[in-house]
């Protein structure tokens, strides 16, 4: 999908992690020629504690890993392969701190997942995961979560538990709603929900420290006007939506045509419920 999101400057994950389009990780520490062999890869690992298996064809992990003593490893890249599930060896690896499986075939993540507790960044995008299992929301450092492009319809009120989570990117799934747990994420930055089938928006983002939000190519008709509160925000992006509130053509000129109706709508239902409040009443008929 061409349309999967670039991560803003703005974001919190050290550039080193990122390199242009929706590829998102390379894990510079242990990048090299892709013509090394894996056992090659393995002995490197094992010296630098960083794992690059990208690009392999793996459907498994490697058995010769069990040759290497690879318990210290802190970064390990399996993306670009063809893993149908979570190696279960991965979850050996406790030191873990960066973990990528960016485009594999993965339909499902181990309970083991959980093992990781370590673990900051973790790339789960480009797979065929329908839902996520709560191991992954058991990781008390995890900074960073991107599972976009997968097949995902709802994500889990437990995702309140990632109490340092600083970017969220689910874009390109098939959410239809969002838990308000989202709301909890009280360290949460940047938060992409582009290319859903989200209709409405939970009010509880409003109470998030956002830099970035984008909601564009979603069913989203309403904007809540308490967004205007989002006073972190530097960047919204609300295109390809059936836009009613604030309208379209208002949303298209940025951030602060958009906060500036926001605030205006605010103010006319503060005077109308306060006129409504004020205004006599009859008596009433016995």
């Amino acid at each position: 999908t061409p349309h999967a999101s670039k991560v803003s400057s703005s974001s919190s994950v050290p550039q080193k992690y990122f390199h242009c389009g929706d590829a998102y990780p390379s894990l510079h520490p242990c990048a090299g020629p892709a013509s090394r062999s894996v056992e090659k890869a393995l002995e490197e690992a094992a010296t630098s504690g960083a794992l690059n298996l990208s690009n392999r064809k793996l459907k498994e992990f490697p058995r010769s890993a069990k040759n290497y003593d690879l318990s210290d490893i802190t970064h390990a890249d399996l993306s670009k392969n063809r893993l149908c599930e979570l190696p279960e060896e991965l979850c050996q690896f406790i030191s873990l701190e960066t973990l990528s499986l960016y485009h594999n075939g993965m339909r499902s993540l181990s309970s083991s997942f959980s093992n990781l507790q370590a673990l900051t960044y973790l790339n789960l995008s480009r797979n065929l995961l329908s839902s996520l299992p709560p191991s992954v929301f058991q990781l008390p450092l995890l900074r960073v979560l991107i599972i976009s492009n997968n097949k995902l319809s709802s994500l889990p009120t437990s995702i309140y538990s990632l109490t340092q989570l600083r970017q969220l990117d689910v874009s390109c799934n098939e959410l239809q709603h969002l838990p308000a747990e989202l709301g909890q994420l009280e360290c949460l930055r940047d938060l992409n929900l582009r290319r859903n089938r989200l209709t409405t928006l939970p009010e509880e983002i409003s109470e998030l420290p956002l830099v970035r939000l984008d909601v564009s190519c979603n069913r989203v008709s309403h904007v809540p006007l308490c967004y205007r509160h989002l006073r972190h925000l530097q960047s919204i992006s609300l295109d390809s939506n059936p836009l009613q509130m604030p309208p379209a053509q208002i949303c298209s000129k940025g951030k602060y045509h958009i906060f500036k109706y926001l605030n205006m709508e605010a103010c006319k239902r503060s005077q109308e419920e306060l006129e409504k409040h004020l205004r006599p009443t009859g008596f009433n008929s016995w």
